[in-house]
């Protein structure tokens, strides 16, 4: 019978661990004195997470220490038959003046001469005063580009996503360091070294002993050398047992295990399919390779698909992008990712995000892949102004509605400051300014996906209204006069007659009963027929609201700086 390859599970034909090749010994002892689990977890070649350091007590049942320094790949086999004695403990990682005037920077020693043993990681005490602190050699790090996030340390792989690479957990007595095997192996082979992974676990119990002879068993394998003994505690006030396990393995590199970014970008990558168009006569989908060797250009007779045919995807993909707005920066006109990488977009005009075929292939696979889960066949005409400027050569603007707005409320502070003495719209917080400077717009046809473009609206337009200058310029206020009918006021003395502050009352009143902030109820319809969006589409009603918000804050700014 063929069984799968379970994690965490021993099966007949998993991976080669200590625990598949090294079997109990014969002899009268409690097999919980057995350490199975732990034997699971040594291997040469693991690919998920290999414990580096690690220091635990468990009241009468298990403690333990487990620590590593980086060998020459040439010189396993003897450090291996040298036996479990912590190797280097006593030297690496710590410095050293020997008598005769000998400096020892504790970032390499040696078991003799032949074998050169090299600093990787640790955990440093500090005599219970503060916090043990994690140390590792800055040669991994920087292979890997990391940065340190969440207690631990990430890279940023080839489509600028976040890899985890340490896990670090650390309590003033007991601490745990995991690194990813796969990275991990990467950089021994790049290397050429090998990590040796020194144990020692001590493993307790008192349930139902029986007095027996003391047992002794020892495992040796060409990565590996660990001794292990079980005995009853004779210092014990109760029967007790106890058993040790004390050796040394080594993890071994492997020059396909990962690739860093850098290298990623030079390997050799599949070359996604995306839908270009529609077979008029059979009404079949077309696609096309977006591979650039095999796509034409503007010197070509027109034998090859042209590298700018537009691709069509729907505005779900850009989700990922804003929902991480520290990472990703999103334009109607283009997405970046930190400084990682860039993509030109457009929004064509039925609210597509537009393509062109041959960048497509400059992201990375799985950004490929991505991106073709959300193709679509063609529908809508090219936005003109991107079409001026990549066709014809020519200055045109394409829509920008938020950025429209962010610029009219900009304008607005600046004059109602100079009339008033301080802005009616003050500064946003960080927080709130972060969302309005990454306010995109709904990316689905969910009705839900107004609701949080809305709320960011009203915390920029609304909520971060000031009525300190209001009341201060109009002499006081009722009590029951909020911050938009103080503007109503102000404007209408100002001589407005087309009440731009509606615009705001509008937004607000959707903010409160449209089924945003609250349950929609009976009023949610009359107050999406007030803001004018009733029947809309997600996309087309936050684009209204926009357009509507950013003629009201123009208006202010013409009665403001009119009356000045």
């Amino acid at each position: 019978m063929h069984i799968p390859s379970i994690p965490g599970y021993e099966v007949e034909d998993g991976p080669s661990t200590l625990g598949s090749l090294w079997a109990p010994p014969q002899g009268e002892f409690p097999r919980k004195l057995w350490p199975s689990a732990e034997l699971l977890r040594i291997c040469p070649d693991p690919t998920g997470w290999v414990t580096i350091e690690e220091c635990f007590y468990r009241s009468d049942e298990m403690y333990g220490r487990t620590h590593n320094v980086l060998i020459d790949a040439s010189c396993r086999a003897h450090v291996l038959q040298s036996g479990s004695h912590w190797t280097g403990r006593s030297d690496v990682g710590s410095v050293e003046v020997w008598g005769d005037g000998t400096f020892c920077d504790g970032l390499t020693a040696s078991c003799d001469a032949r074998d050169e043993l090299m600093f990787f990681a640790a955990v440093r005490e500090h005599h219970g005063f503060v916090m043990p602190t994690f140390e590792i050699t800055p040669t991994f790090l920087w292979y890997w580009d990391a940065y340190p996030k969440d207690g631990g340390w990430f890279y940023f792989d080839a489509a600028g996503r976040s890899v985890e690479l340490i896990r670090v957990a650390i309590t003033m007595d007991e601490w745990k360091v995991e690194v990813a095997a796969l990275e991990m192996r990467t950089f021994l082979a790049a290397s050429g070294r090998e990590l040796l992974v020194e144990k020692d676990y001590t493993v307790l119990t008192t349930d139902g002993i029986e007095p027996f002879e003391r047992v002794d068993d020892n495992h040796h394998t060409r990565w590996s050398n660990f001794d292990w003994f079980a005995m009853m505690d004779e210092a014990g006030s109760n029967a007790s047992a106890f058993s040790n396990l004390r050796g040394e393995y080594v993890v071994e590199g492997t020059v396909t295990a990962r690739l860093r970014r850098v290298e990623a970008r030079k390997a050799e990558k599949k070359h996604v399919e995306y839908v270009y168009g529609v077979d008029p006569g059979t009404g079949e989908v077309q696609r096309h390779t977006c591979n650039p060797n095999v796509l034409g250009d503007f010197s070509d007779s027109g034998a090859r698909l042209h590298a700018m045919t537009p691709v069509y995807f729907s505005r779900e993909v850009l989700t990922r992008y804003t929902n991480e707005p520290s990472r990703y920066k999103v334009t109607p006109s283009w997405i970046r990712c930190l400084n990682l990488w860039r993509l030109d977009i457009g929004i064509n005009t039925a609210g597509l995000v537009e393509v062109y075929l041959g960048e497509l292939d400059a992201l990375a696979e799985s950004e490929q892949a991505h991106w073709l889960a959300y193709n679509v066949p063609p529908q809508g005409d090219m936005e003109e102004g991107r079409f001026r400027r990549d066709f014809l050569n020519q200055p045109a603007r394409s829509p920008d509605p938020v950025g429209d707005l962010r610029r009219a409320r900009s304008r607005a502070a600046k004059a109602t400051g100079a009339l008033l003495g301080a802005p009616v719209w003050r500064d946003l917080d960080t927080q709130a300014a972060a969302e309005f400077e990454a306010l995109l717009g709904p990316t689905s046809d969910d009705p839900s996906a107004l609701n949080a473009p809305t709320i960011i609206l009203t915390k920029a337009l609304i909520d971060a209204m000031d009525p300190a200058p209001l009341k201060k310029y109009l002499g006081g206020s009722n009590t029951s006069e909020g911050s938009i009918a103080l503007l109503r006021r102000l404007l209408t003395s100002l001589g407005d007659t087309d009440d731009a502050a509606e615009t705001f009352a509008a937004l607000q009143a959707f903010r409160s009963a449209g089924g945003v902030a609250h349950l929609g109820g009976s009023k949610a319809s009359a107050q999406r027929a007030r803001l004018g969006i009733e029947g809309m589409s997600p996309w087309a009603a936050f684009v209204r609201m926009t357009e509507d918000l950013t003629k009201a804050l123009d208006r202010v700014v013409a009665l403001v700086e009119g009356h000045s």
